[in-house]
């Protein structure tokens, strides 16, 4: 076994430190160790220290000729001592010969998922006709890879990885032609409500990923009729769905991507897999220049689960709470995730005895009262939501409805554009359905739409939601809670104008709520019909009216409006818990990621 030790402080290790800026690359002198194809093993170890967490490092290795597949084996654990895992997490990239940056030289990422000796992982592996998942195949050429470490936790003393690094050379098939789905293929020419899961996990996101074939046939089960696949951090899927999506003509396969950065996750629905960063801190890398590259490459831009743990809670789910926010480009986000996972919890949640009764998920109102401020500001961004499920049982479980003018990407994205959603937190099956639109007497236009004026009437139909409330927000404040009696039920409320606008207008839209736990849980949130003094540039053309469906129901209910933003009851009770189980637990058993 050839050691290559000490690489963090070795002029041999490719260290970015943690200087304003960017990471400077420091690595010159010493060569690289070499991975040569009779199997012997080489071995990249470091350690990192306190200020290194949220930043990546890359460990040379020189490949041989006649390499055929290679193999990465790793370990990580709390300093002092060798006892693996711990408070620390280390994930693992891999690049190639033809570089350290952009999509010729990425072969992956697996995040601490995949290749980790002590949670009993088979080692990550490519070669030219296949790959691990989260990897790409693709000839194993000779020259200088990088293995990468990138540091999500370090433990108070320090963090020391290891990572083994096998070269082999079995007779392997040819790389398989790329069989990418048709971004243009129109699934149902109709206009309608079609339902999507905005954050689905699968192959190769977690090692279990469910394959292309079970996604499809779960999603029909549960009625999704679009299919966001949002891996992390890869694209090497991208190149694979064809198939299934030929098999299956009547749904849409939109592969994407979960931008995995110690500073926050975004989702990234792309045409082509041209971008592939997520080193958000990494030489000049931010998720300005992530977003900025996405949107080049022809993809939407999204905001997942951005209010998410917060600290103290942090290191519940790493890095999933939106701190770049600050950084990016608001007015080219499109959609931001404002429910993650199921819509209501118990103590079963946290690995506790499933006592009492459920709550709503904490920080679905947290995501609200950002979306509102960022609309409030003049950010058109629309809300969906999201399993965010690593399989097909819970892909689903929520969803969100989006009025297209057919079933495709391209009409999809113009909907989602135009706030033509709303969400279904209990998914397809279980929720209510929801109609809003809303008249100047002149034109009447529906959900996401503007009118222009001061006053105009809103109306609200809601289907199977009998004993729940309709809660209309305006400005994000709440102006009329009305109970729901018959199943339809319309009710019709006044919209008025303020100088309590933001720069978009005023907006009016609805949560519809059930009150059967412990706190009432939303079963519908909407985006908003607008109300302003002229219409928006990029709404000239606002498209067509809502699908009328004139129902009786109750008028011009009125009421005081009560504030519909911060900590809701129900975000107290759930963070009072997540603080109570927080000392007790270890961080590696409670880490969700």
């Amino acid at each position: 076994m050839c050691l290559a030790s000490g690489l963090s402080s070795s002029p041999a290790a490719a260290h970015w430190s943690a200087a304003p800026g960017g990471r400077i690359l420091a690595a010159e002198g010493d060569l690289p160790p070499t991975c040569t194809s009779g199997g012997e093993t080489i071995t990249l170890s470091g350690t990192a220290v306190a200020n290194e967490e949220g930043t990546y490092r890359l460990l040379p290795f020189t490949v041989a000729p006649g390499t055929t597949r290679i193999e990465l084996h790793y370990d990580y654990g709390d300093l002092p001592g060798n006892e693996p895992g711990g408070d620390s997490v280390v994930d693992i990239g891999l690049w190639d010969d033809d570089g350290i940056e952009g999509p010729a030289a990425f072969r992956g990422w697996g995040g601490s998922h995949h290749g980790v000796k002590h949670k009993d992982r088979p080692p990550i592996w490519i070669q030219a006709d296949s790959a691990h998942r989260g990897f790409g195949g693709g000839a194993v050429t000779p020259g200088t890879w990088h293995a990468e470490v990138g540091f999500g936790n370090v433990a108070a003393d320090g963090t020391w990885f290891a990572v083994e690094v096998t070269c082999l050379d079995p007779v392997v098939g040819s790389e398989p032609s790329p069989d990418p789905v048709d971004p243009s293929w129109i699934a149902n020419p109709e206009p309608g409500w079609y339902h999507g899961d905005f954050h689905m996990h699968a192959l190769h996101s977690s090692p279990a990923g469910p394959t292309h074939e079970e996604v499809v046939t779960h999603a029909r089960e549960v009625g999704l009729d679009f299919l966001p696949i949002t891996e992390y951090v890869t694209t090497w899927h991208h190149a694979t769905w064809g198939a299934v999506a030929r098999a299956n003509p009547d749904i849409v396969i939109w592969p994407g991507r979960e931008v995995i950065t110690y500073q926050g996750h975004a989702i990234v629905l792309g045409e082509t897999p041209g971008t592939i960063e997520y080193r958000d801190g990494f030489q000049q890398i931010s998720m300005a220049s992530i977003q900025e590259a996405a949107l080049a490459d022809g993809a939407l831009f999204g905001i997942a689960h951005p209010t998410i743990f917060p600290e103290p809670l942090g290191d519940m789910c790493r890095g999933c709470f939106a701190e770049y926010l600050g950084g990016i480009d608001l007015d080219e986000v499109t959609t931001i995730e404002v429910l993650t996972g199921p819509i209501s919890y118990d103590a079963s949640f946290f690995g506790l005895p499933s006592i009492g009764p459920a709550i709503e998920f904490p920080f679905m109102q947290t995501a609200i009262d950002l979306w509102e401020s960022l609309m409030m500001e003049g950010h058109r961004i629309t809300a969906v939501s999201g399993s965010d499920a690593k399989d097909t049982a819970g892909h689903g479980i929520n969803a969100t409805a989006v009025y297209a003018e057919n079933l495709s990407r391209p009409a999809l994205r113009d909907a989602l554009a135009r706030q033509r959603a709303y969400v279904r937190t209990r998914g397809v099956a279980a929720s209510p359905e929801l109609d809003l639109t809303a008249t100047n007497g002149t034109d009447t236009v529906m959900i996401g739409g503007t009118l222009v004026g001061d006053t105009a009437t809103l109306s609200v139909t809601v289907r199977g939601a009998v004993g729940q409330t309709i809660d209309v927000v305006r400005n994000g404040l709440s102006v009329t809670v009305v109970p729901v009696l018959t199943d339809p039920f319309t009710v019709e409320i006044p919209m008025v104008r303020g100088p309590d606008e933001g720069p978009l207008g005023t907006f009016y839209r609805v949560d519809v709520r059930d009150v059967v736990e412990l706190t009432p849980i939303r079963t519908i949130v909407s985006n908003p019909i607008w109300i302003a003094s002229s219409l928006p540039a990029d709404l000239v053309d606002d498209g067509p009216e809502a699908p009328p469906d004139p129902t009786t129901g109750v008028d011009d209910v009125g009421g005081q409006q009560t504030p519909s933003t911060g900590p809701s009851v129900a975000w107290l009770v759930g963070l009072a818990i997540l603080l109570v189980i927080r000392t007790p637990v270890s961080r590696s058993a409670r880490r969700i990621r």
